[in-house]
């Protein structure tokens, strides 16, 4: 290395050891919000809709919405079939698998109908509500939509877990 310094030499290093000195302001992009807004993109992408709300386990592989196990119960009305429910602690209500957006009906009025329970009980899968502006779970299952949040896929979904 040559020890005689050029002009051009003792510039470039004044430059260098200058800028070394100065504060530097960073600004890092956060990962959660880099997620979210990865998310947020997802569900605009999404044009499908859910075909079913509650489905059985068997259909899960062909399914790729975000689903939670959820208990149901079987209940029968004298001289018919007898009818699926899920107890929705959203609404308070016994819901219909075959209907769930449809009116829900309480304990009392159920039993004042002469509702009678068989005692059958299974498992459903439901879907789970995402809310589409910071991808957090809705925290009870309903069946009703609550607002600002919709259904996603599992691949949206898992997009916004932590691996």
């Amino acid at each position: 290395m040559d020890t005689k310094d050029s002009g051009t030499n003792k510039t470039r290093r004044r430059l260098i050891q200058g800028s070394l000195a100065a504060p530097a302001v960073l600004t890092v992009s956060s990962a959660s919000a880099a997620s979210v807004s990865s998310f947020g993109r997802c569900l605009v992408n999404q044009k499908q809709q859910p075909t079913a709300f509650f489905i059985e386990e068997s259909k899960l592989s062909t399914d790729n919405w975000l689903r939670k196990d959820v208990p149901v119960s079987q209940w029968k009305l004298k001289g018919q079939n007898p009818v699926w429910f899920y107890w929705d602690p959203g609404r308070r209500e016994f819901v219909r698998l075959s209907e769930p957006l449809a009116n829900g009906l309480n304990l009392w009025d159920m039993k004042k109908a002469g509702w009678e329970s068989t005692g059958a009980t299974s498992r459903r899968w439901a879907l789970v509500w995402v809310d589409s502006d910071n991808g957090a779970r809705y925290r009870v299952m309903q069946v009703m939509q609550p607002s600002g949040y919709q259904a996603t896929t599992k691949s949206c979904y898992t997009s916004l877990i932590k691996a």
